[in-house]
């Protein structure tokens, strides 16, 4: 008597989770609109840490165009002497001396400084560019991340739906007398099983909308996230991190050249004035000077600056060559992941509609008695397995378009 009273929930619970099939179901966490995707990368763009970095690389570059195209080398320095012995001799000595010092460029800096700046301005747009498809790519990897949990928590839906239907005509089987009574408890695991895949889908979902919130302070996606293949020739592909450093390697190679035409201290040209009076009895004697100040024994100083920014160019250029490497790999495993979804798909899809024929026939023999309950649920199994694989793929596949896209620097339409 006990052992039944303990079954009694058990065979109760699935009439009740049968009557309100979707009470746990969420609503979906991101609204699909027309929005653009335009509109999304603007949104996480204005989010984005890069946006105040890039107004400082700019404000960096405005400064080295204004410093190269500046008269003199550095800035003029203004000087005042005074000399008196006043506290000394007191024979009435008095001496005022103004002086400015203008830093002159050396034969080929200005012009050399003039290209640094302006190869800087063209590493921030290449480095713009390269946070604007960064941005693309996290953007695609969101949204596919939420359509991937979108259908996966379908799936679970569909599948409990399923498994309560089936729970619901077994138990009405065995009020009939046509099944044993523990066969309730095999249906009732299945759709515990299917509520808790349920839950797991929800939770990933949730997860995915809150990751793309974070990113666009968004709550829309598009209707529709897929892309086709946009091929390139490989000679033509010179991806945005690729032109990043070759902008930043003419940089630095701009910034060395201005290194070697420049001195540790600049020559500078000296204009000023003097007055003077050797006693009080003499007359002042006003007076203009001009003279060239130009620094020796700098080279040592000079090489050792000249090598830090050689340094500098082959460090980059070594840098660029890793990445260049790196790239050539990223694109080969894009191209391959196609290659892979052309053969995996229509084997998944086959395996699908094998499993999906062999649910139905199993159903059938099930029905007349020629099946136990057993068998039946691994077929189901088999079926709910092979479906939610073919579905995944599917969509992976189109996630893989969008990937290589990504890798050759197309942006979203």
């Amino acid at each position: 008597m006990i052992k039944y009273i303990a079954i009694l929930p058990f065979l109760l619970f699935p009439f009740a989770a049968t009557a309100k099939i979707g009470e746990d179901v969420i609503e979906d966490a991101i609204i699909a609109t027309d929005i653009s995707f335009p509109e999304i990368v603007e949104a996480a763009l204005a989010l984005s840490p890069e946006r105040e970095f890039l107004k400082s690389k700019n404000y960096n570059a405005s400064l080295l165009a204004s410093k190269a195209s500046n008269l003199f080398s550095a800035t003029p320095i203004l000087s005042i002497h005074h000399q008196n012995d006043r506290f000394l001799s007191h024979q009435g000595l008095r001496e005022w001396e103004g002086s400015i010092d203008f830093p002159l460029w050396m034969p080929g800096q200005k012009s050399a400084s003039q290209k640094k700046a302006r190869l800087s301005k063209e590493e921030v747009a290449a480095y713009e560019k390269l946070v604007i498809l960064q941005i693309h790519g996290q953007v695609r990897e969101l949204l596919w991340e939420l359509k991937i949990s979108q259908m996966n928590m379908d799936q679970a839906r569909k599948n409990l739906e399923l498994a309560q239907e089936f729970d619901f005509d077994v138990n009405k089987k065995i009020a009939a007398g046509n099944l044993p009574r523990q066969n309730a408890l095999l249906s009732s695991s299945d759709v515990i099983e299917r509520r808790l895949a349920l839950s797991v889908a929800q939770t990933e979902h949730i997860h995915a909308a809150s990751a793309y919130t974070a990113l666009t302070g968004l709550s829309q996606m598009p209707d529709n996230i897929e892309e086709k293949v946009i091929k390139q020739e490989l000679q033509a592909i010179r991806a945005p991190i690729l032109q990043l450093y070759d902008a930043r390697v003419d940089f630095l190679d701009a910034q060395y050249r201005a290194v070697r035409a420049s001195w540790e201290s600049p020559p500078t040209l000296s204009l000023g004035v003097k007055r003077e009076s050797g006693s009080y009895f003499d007359r002042n004697v006003d007076s203009i000077g001009i003279g060239v100040s130009v620094p020796l024994g700098s080279t040592s100083h000079a090489k050792s600056k000249q090598a830090e920014a050689a340094l500098l160019l082959a460090e980059m250029e070594r840098e660029r060559a890793l990445l260049e490497r790196e790239y050539s790999l990223e694109l080969h495993e894009a191209e391959h992941e196609l290659e892979v979804c052309e053969i995996q798909l229509p084997l998944t899809q086959e395996h699908n509609e094998m499993a999906s024929r062999n649910l139905e026939l199993s159903q059938k023999a099930f029905d007349i008695g020629e099946t136990d309950l057993l068998d039946h649920l691994k077929i189901r199994e088999q079926y709910f397995t092979a479906n939610a694989a073919y579905n995944q793929i599917a969509l992976e596949c189109k996630r893989a378009i969008a990937r290589y896209n990504q890798t050759t620097g197309v942006l979203l339409p």
